[in-house]
């Protein structure tokens, strides 16, 4: 689990700073100080051990309140099998994993991948990438996550036969809604006063702001007209993002939140089709501050 942790008037900043190697190469957002480095399950910089060649299985969350982490395994690359608790498997049984040499993942953004042992002599680090979060946007600076090292006591993790992972696979066909004009838009949008969706702030006692019913699909289309990132993220259900600024997604991927590019735009089709969801529930963008400040509505699952 990766977090953030305030260096903001630590005493340690500095050692903090330099145990991480935070990168003071700026990448895009404002030209500020950063204000947190990222502990994985609590530790700043830990060992993860791993034997030559041994298959591990890793859940990474971003449990960051607002920063984002792009991951890369130096010298290696990660086999995903779910995104967001989403298994690849459960629409493709052809092509369950995905082979990635970096992971962007927003706050709330989960991954499930194996990870290979590299040679002993060949030791890497997980790090974060830098990411440009926008001219408005707050500093994400690259940094060390954890350091990876040889583990030569683990035996060789056997990979499982493919035929003993049969997942309840969904073959959907979603052409035609994709074809079709979005039925819901969303448009993130923000000032000195605050964050908006569709221009309006959340309100506890406001009326849903769009209405889903239960047993479809639906194409969404996710607009960021502000000057900073915004990673949107739904309760209760799953979508497949399958456009980006109204180009076509390569490969694209289950998901629950999605990073939502500065002046652009994200197509989606959201999943209702699942009994089990009910009632009212909400979306909104997963950096806390700006869900904090507005940037949250209403979906009412009929």
């Amino acid at each position: 689990m990766v977090r953030g942790r305030s260096i903001k008037n630590d005493p340690h900043s500095h050692d903090f700073e330099q145990r991480v190697d935070l990168s003071s190469q700026a990448c895009g957002g404002e030209h500020e100080a950063p204000e947190e480095v990222f502990t994985v399950n609590g530790s700043l910089r830990p060992q993860i051990e791993i034997a030559p060649g041994e298959l591990q299985f890793w859940r990474v969350v971003n449990a960051s309140a607002d920063r984002y982490v792009d991951l890369e395994l130096e010298g290696r690359s990660f086999e995903i099998v779910a995104m967001d608790g989403m298994p690849i498997a459960q629409h493709d049984a052809g092509h369950r994993t995905r082979i990635a040499e970096h992971v962007l993942l927003p706050p709330a953004g989960r991954m499930e991948a194996i990870v290979t042992g590299p040679a002993a002599a060949a030791p890497g680090r997980l790090i974060s990438r830098c990411v440009d979060t926008g001219p408005q946007g707050d500093p994400n600076p690259a940094m060390i996550l954890a350091d990876i090292v040889a583990n030569p006591a683990s035996e060789t993790t056997p990979r499982l036969l493919e035929s003993s992972l049969r997942p309840d696979v969904k073959s959907l066909d979603l052409s035609a809604e994709e074809k079709a004009p979005s039925r819901f838009t969303v448009v993130f949008t923000e000032d000195k006063n605050g964050f908006y969706i569709n221009g309006e702030k959340f309100a506890p006692d406001a009326a849903p702001m769009v209405r889903a019913k239960v047993g479809t699909f639906q194409h969404w289309k996710i607009v960021n007209a502000s000057g900073e990132l915004h990673p949107m993220h739904i309760h209760q259900v799953h979508f497949l993002p399958y456009a980006e600024n109204d180009k076509p997604i390569a490969d694209p991927l289950w998901m629950d939140t999605v990073n939502v590019p500065v002046g652009g735009s994200v197509d989606v089709i959201m999943d209702f089709t699942d009994p089990v969801i009910r009632g009212m529930s909400v979306f909104h963008c997963h950096l806390l501050n700006h869900e904090d400040k507005g940037m949250m509505a209403k979906v009412l699952f009929e």
